[in-house]
């Protein structure tokens, strides 16, 4: 079974782009061996959970014997079938097989999540895509500081595209009194890239966790075979994304990242236990990635602000990559950040919306214990129905009506 999901994968969503390799080192066209299947939606997703599930029976995790029904709603629930979350079988069958009523409570919730996360997509993540995708339809118009506003504006925009989409399925499926997993908890407020990878995309990061890393040995052993599993796992987590060479290049810059912090730390600290080192290397579960430490000494504040920043930088530039159509368009790009004048033209248009990513990352500095932005514990009846009312408002003069694509619905 793991051989034919991954076998219908490879076909519809990678064939194309191993057969254009081979011919252009064959010296052949790409049209006498590519096929141009038609990528069915969500197929990532689709076949991630299913293969979680039958690697989990083959484990002994789960027993095996779901209800047939529950079995395809757990893998085709239709919130989460386009950009995610990876909710597991095993951890959404139990939810479907248990007898459920309707809970007030929870679907109050439910909409209050869908609108954080409609605002976070169609405010904030598409105007920054108008921008975003003007610069890069022009790259050698760009100087120095627009180059570097533009990269941290996607970084900005990437993020509330994916998360917003994220909290729109996870409010609807509580809508279903189904609780999904969560995906992201403040990931730009982390400290490491380690940090960044427990906080971001993190059904993805576990999921290559459990069934890549662990089981290539993870850090159990020796330096050079953990610095190994890090960059075949990351390599196999920017083949997920698609078969593109940016994404290749994307994943092995985290995954590079991601050794270099893991060896410097272990020669800064010595010899752990094969189980610390294994949880440290990449990834935690999802319920040790959600607490952020607000309260700090001063000096322990501004040390963590620092590498908060240089982590913020690191990322932002793997997502140059991420962005471009090309290598060598990614190449252009980091051009005109080194050798471009650093004003040549106003960036006035890029303020507004830098300002709002900005204060979004003080908000979530602020707010550690919510599950999403607009949960308002303690806030005035009042208050809270003012603010759901400006976002609903905000949702419909600033949106982009025209229909812009979330950035995950293609992988």
């Amino acid at each position: 079974v793991v051989v034919l999901d991954l076998a219908v994968l490879g076909l519809f969503k990678y064939f194309d782009f191993f057969a254009q390799a081979l011919a252009s080192a064959l010296g052949r066209s790409a049209d006498d061996v590519t096929i141009h299947l038609v990528l069915p939606i969500g197929i990532s997703y689709y076949i991630f959970q299913n293969l979680s599930y039958v690697i989990d029976v083959y484990r002994g995790d789960v027993s095996g014997r779901a209800d047939l029904l529950d079995y395809a709603v757990s893998l085709s629930f239709f919130p989460q079938l386009l950009t995610g979350p990876i909710t597991r079988p095993r951890q959404l069958l139990p939810q479907l097989s248990a007898r459920r009523s309707f809970d007030d409570a929870l679907a109050r919730d439910g909409l209050r999540q869908i609108l954080w996360g409609l605002i976070k997509k169609m405010v904030v993540a598409d105007n920054i895509g108008l921008l975003v995708d003007k610069a890069w339809g022009n790259v050698g118009a760009l100087d120095k500081s627009a180059a570097v506003l533009v990269a941290i504006l996607y970084s900005f925009q990437i993020y509330c595209d994916f998360s917003g989409y994220a909290d729109i399925a996870i409010g609807t499926g509580k809508l279903f009194g189904l609780r999904l997993s969560p995906n992201f908890a403040r990931p730009y407020l982390a400290a490491s890239v380690r940090d960044f990878w427990r906080r971001w995309h993190m059904t993805l990061a576990s999921w290559m966790r459990d069934y890549v890393y662990i089981p290539l040995g993870g850090s159990r052993r020796g330096t050079l075979r953990r610095v190994l599993n890090t960059l075949v796992t990351f390599l196999l987590v920017g083949l997920w994304h698609g078969a593109n060479l940016t994404f290749v290049v994307w994943g092995l810059l985290h995954g590079v990242y991601l050794a270099a912090e893991n060896v410097g730390e272990r020669l800064r600290r010595g010899s752990r236990s094969v189980d610390g080192e294994a949880r440290a290397a990449f990834g935690a579960p999802p319920a040790e990635a959600s607490a952020t430490v607000v309260h700090r000494r001063p000096a322990a504040a501004l040390a963590h602000l620092g590498a908060g920043i240089v982590v913020f930088a690191l990322v932002t530039v793997a997502w140059v990559f991420f962005r471009a159509p090309s290598v060598a368009a990614a190449g252009r790009f980091f051009g005109r950040i080194v050798t471009a004048p650093f004003f040549g033209a106003p960036h006035k248009v890029y303020l507004p919306w830098l300002a709002a990513g900005v204060a979004l990352l003080v908000y979530e500095w602020l707010t550690p214990s919510w599950e999403h932005g607009l949960a308002l514990p303690r806030v005035p009846r009042p208050v809270r129905w003012a603010i759901y009312l400006v976002g609903c408002l905000l949702i419909l003069f600033l949106s982009q009506f025209a229909g812009e694509q979330g950035i995950y619905v293609q992988f």
